[in-house]
């Protein structure tokens, strides 16, 4: 009786087995959200005495990477994927001049908007009207700075303290 159980027990194992690896080729489990930095830093090389921003919501995450003169940087996009799965996926990453020099806006169909700067245009104030609301967003002038928003947003308008307005440069990515 003992002799007949075995063979059934190592099916079931490797069936479970299996099942574990097509999942997991699948694509379904991505990166939970306390684990993100660590993700993007072991994935882009940066290094662990470097700054980062990051704004998260349930859709995406944005972070800047930034040493210590703000002369060398990296920025990394995680989204969550639609249907059957779990936390979030790499999506982009790099330098872009725009985020050095100015404010870039990457903008994710049916996901969101980031806005990641280095904040050379001293940037103190977001205002963000989505034609219902009117929401302003603070940010420190002399920080850099990653900032989420809903793609539902009709106007975006960025102040310097002396209430200047600072030019968007933005980037319709899909997703």
């Amino acid at each position: 009786m003992k002799a007949e159980k075995i063979p059934v027990l190592i099916g079931l194992v490797l069936i479970i087995l299996l099942a574990f690896l097509i999942i997991w080729q699948a694509g379904i489990f991505g990166v939970s959200k306390d684990r993100l930095e660590q993700d993007a830093r072991k994935r882009q090389s940066v290094e662990n005495s470097w700054e980062m921003v990051q704004a998260v919501d349930d859709n995406i995450c944005a972070m800047l990477f930034y040493d210590e003169s703000r002369g060398k940087y990296t920025y990394s996009i995680y989204l969550t994927k639609e249907g059957l799965s779990y936390g979030y996926f790499y999506r982009q990453g790099g330098t872009d001049a725009y985020m050095e020099e100015g404010v870039k806006g990457l903008v994710f169909e049916n996901k969101g908007i980031a806005l990641l700067s280095l904040n050379e245009d001293k940037v103190c104030k977001i205002v963000v009207d989505n034609s219902v609301e009117e929401k302003t967003i603070r940010v420190d002038s002399d920080e850099p700075f990653a900032v989420v928003l809903p793609i539902d947003c009709s106007a975006i308008t960025m102040y310097d303290a002396q209430d200047n307005v600072v030019t968007l440069y933005d980037t319709f990515t899909g997703a």
